[in-house]
Order: structure tokens, then C-alpha cells, then sequence
């Protein structure tokens, strides 16, 4: 029974990789980008909601901001307090277990029809 359980077992010993420590290394968070219209800005809690559309339906996306969070605007370097509900923005953010943090919000300029 023993050189049976040898013989099923070293086929996972073979195929293991050389270095574990490429398999648990963490990996860096993954980036979502958003684009949508501001819905609310929070400055004093350093939050700002956006409506996006996802196929047929609206969402509300809710982000906060970090003190690195770099904020971009034609032309011009804006405060969060610049933005306001009606604006279109693109957000790159990451998801961390405090939830959603934008490390890059740009304020995108719509053109007039």
C-alpha cells in the first residue's frame, strides 16, 4: 500500500514548482477604472460617488480618496472640492479592505452639441 501511495504521489513531487515563494509573493492589487458622473463629493470624509451605466442599467460607485490620490483636470490641477455633482470623471482606483480608493480621478471635459 505504501509504494501505491509513493507511486500516485510523485507525480504532484515532479510537477511542483521550483520556488514557492513566486506562488504566495503577493500580487498587486488589480485596477478598476470608472468613468462616470459625479453624483455626490464628500470632501471633508474624502469621498466621491459616481453613476455609471453597466449595459441597459445605472450603478452607483463609491470611492474614496487618499491623500496620494492624484487629482487631473485640463489645464489645470483641481481640489476634490472642485468637483461637483454633473462633472464626468475618469477614476482609476484599487480595491483594498477599506473598500474602493482612487489613486487618479481626471475631470473630463464633454464637448457641447
Amino acid at each position: 500500500m505504501a509504494a501505491f501511495t509513493a507511486i500516485l504521489l510523485l507525480p504532484l513531487v515532479i510537477s511542483a514548482p521550483a520556488d514557492w515563494g513566486t506562488l504566495t509573493s503577493a500580487q498587486p492589487a488589480p485596477s478598476y477604472t470608472y468613468q462616470g458622473t459625479v453624483r455626490a463629493v464628500n470632501v471633508r470624509a474624502g469621498t466621491l460617488e459616481l453613476i455609471t451605466g453597466v449595459g441597459m442599467s445605472l450603478r452607483v460607485v463609491s470611492m474614496k480618496t487618499a491623500p496620494t490620490t492624484r487629482l487631473v483636470a485640463a489645464g489645470a490641477a483641481p481640489r476634490l472640492a472642485d468637483l461637483k455633482p454633473g462633472d464626468v470623471v475618469r477614476a482609476e482606483c484599487r480595491r483594498t479592505a477599506a473598500g474602493l480608493v482612487a489613486d487618479r480621478v481626471e475631470k473630463l471635459e464633454v464637448g457641447a452639441r
